[in-house]
């Protein structure tokens, strides 16, 4: 029975091994970019804003519109004071019918508007059998504020910028999700990684156990070293109970990420080949950074909102607007009395409001926005220089990591040939189980610190990636 625990686990193993899908950490970024519910989610959001912009542009464009009431029917009786000072209720039935067509257009230029429109109005009295036509063949209103706010002006960049912002924003998820599947990814990894060394050590210690069981029969060994390798074969197998829950808690949460099934069982492997020879060029990627990330672009937007709210603020406490207006009617008992004969109609009006004591408060608006303008100012200057400060500890970082898994690698090399070697002269009876064990410890966190070395590097390249949203290895933006 002493094999039984070990054949039970390597048969499980094994069967956990066969049915696993092989997985590298590029293929599983490209699922999680085409298949996870955050992808579908970040291209909604962008499609959401660009279907803003794309309105936006639309309201800046000429709207044509058409009106009608058809009909207008009312039956009811008028009240007709008599020359005598009676009064008389007179019935009355009529019916106004009236249709129009407009289209204007915003000028962003100056914030004024001009207006071309036509109308046509019947009026029929069905008591008196009398019709009669009125209407506006062509007519043209032209609206302009006079050192007024103009919200188009500003509006236009601002709203440009918003979607430039919008389209960084969707690169900068998607590079957000690639940094989140290196995490689990490497979480599968490590906890693979434990069961391999729990099954090994296992089987390891179940081999030592024989080993002294059969000194005990000999005499040249205690009890006491046996219930400590008993113990340690105890330990062994809470071990691999252990991983196996952590690996199946960690498989679920990648399969979760990437969108596929969630009992779907995946072998990953370490991504060991590195990508890089020389040096990333700190002055390209503080470049890249300002040119891509959508926070520079939104540092932009917001100096424009300061800068336009400032000017609002301003502008609006005097207010002035002109509106004139040229166009041709005409009106008649019959429909080409409209046209003909047609008489030009002409209207200009000025408006204007000054405030004469408002108590100081259009000079404190602008004080709010002007402060409010300084706070932008000093949070994006703060900010901009936290984002290069952070590109440029990466950029230094990452050289010193890919050493590392190099030392790391070195060392899990050794590790493993030391422990093979202690394991051999242990059975030889020329070295002691305290120093099996203390061989067997440096092995496993050598393993340890390698993978962690490896998640390290390749979540600080993502991370390089994500601030930039360019791709080093290509050397072309994402």
């Amino acid at each position: 029975m002493k094999n039984t625990v070990v054949l039970f686990f390597s048969l499980l193993f094994s069967n956990f091994l066969w049915s696993q899908t092989e997985l590298s950490l590029e293929e599983a970024i490209r699922i999680a970019k085409s298949k996870s519910v955050a992808a579908r989610l970040a291209e909604n959001i962008r499609e959401n804003k660009q279907f803003v912009y794309q309105t936006f542009l639309a309201d800046l464009k000429p709207q044509l519109s058409l009106n009608a009431s058809l009909p207008s029917y009312s039956r009811d009786f008028l009240e007709v004071r008599q020359p005598d000072g009676s009064v008389r209720f007179i019935s009355r039935t009529q019916n106004t019918s009236q249709l129009g067509l407009s289209l204007f257009q915003n000028i962003p230029l100056t914030g004024g508007q001009l207006s071309i429109y036509s109308d046509l109005t019947r009026f029929d009295d069905f008591e008196q059998n009398f019709s009669a036509y009125n209407g506006s063949p062509l007519s043209i209103r032209y609206v302009q504020p006079l050192f007024a706010f103009n919200p188009y002006k500003w509006n236009r960049s601002i709203e440009k910028l918003k979607y430039e912002e919008s389209r960084k924003e969707y690169k900068f998820q998607m590079e957000d999700l690639s940094l989140q599947v290196v995490s689990l990814f490497f979480n599968v990894i490590d906890a693979q990684e434990e069961i391999k060394i729990a099954q090994t050590n296992l089987s390891n210690n179940q081999l030592i156990k024989s080993i002294e069981e059969k000194r005990i029969i000999l005499g040249t060994t205690s009890q006491e070293k046996l219930l400590q390798i008993e113990i340690q074969v105890l330990r062994a197998q809470q071990a691999f109970k252990a991983a196996s829950a952590t690996l199946k808690t960690a498989m679920l949460n990648l399969n979760i990420l990437l969108g596929t099934q969630d009992d779907q069982v995946l072998k990953l492997y370490p991504p060991t080949q590195l990508m890089f020879g020389p040096k990333i060029d700190e002055a390209v990627a503080q470049r890249e950074a300002l040119e891509n990330r959508p926070e520079f672009i939104a540092y932009q937007r917001r100096r424009l909102e300061s800068d336009r709210d400032i000017d609002e603020a301003r502008k609006s406490r005097n207010q002035a607007s002109i509106q004139a207006v040229l166009g041709f009617n005409g009106a008649g008992e019959k429909l080409s009395d409209v046209v003909n004969p047609i008489k030009d109609q002409q209207r200009l009006s000025v408006g204007i409001n000054v405030p004469i004591i408002d108590w100081g408060r259009s000079k404190n608006r602008i004080g709010i926005a002007e402060a409010n303008q300084k706070v932008v100012a000093y949070t994006i200057e703060q900010e901009e220089n936290n984002l290069r400060r952070e590109v440029l500890n990466l950029c230094g970082n990452l050289q010193l990591l890919e050493d590392n898994i190099q030392l790391a690698q070195k060392t899990d090399e050794i590790g493993l040939k030391r422990y093979q070697l202690a394991l051999e002269q242990y059975q030889l009876g020329k070295l002691t189980i305290t120093d099996l064990n203390l061989a067997l410890s440096e092995k496993d966190e050598a393993k340890r610190t390698y993978l962690t070395a490896l998640r390290q590097f390749w979540e600080a390249y993502f991370q390089l990636r994500k601030l930039t949203l360019f791709d080093f290895l290509l050397g072309s933006k994402l």
